[in-house]
């Protein structure tokens, strides 16, 4: 008879490692954090949801994690 020479499946992909922030949270995302503190000072804050959203989207993009990005969402207090 003949031997079954079949090769072991290969193993999966290692998931990506996460990114780590180069910086700390209140230097991250210069230019977004401008640009958002620019529009609420002018117009306030209801009229700044695209600038202050996309702040939070760069933070994320940097590599902070969701759960700390959301304690800074709560944690701003609304003009």
């Amino acid at each position: 008879m003949g031997q079954n020479n079949t090769a072991p499946a290969p193993a999966a992909p290692a998931a990506p490692a996460a990114k780590t922030p180069a910086c700390r949270i209140c230097c991250a995302c210069p230019t977004e954090r401008r640009y958002r503190d620019e529009c609420v000072l002018l117009k306030g804050t209801d009229e700044c949801e695209t600038e202050i959203n996309n702040f939070y989207k760069c933070l994320l993009k940097e590599g902070f994690p969701q759960e700390e990005v959301d304690t800074l969402r709560k944690n701003t207090k609304r003009m």
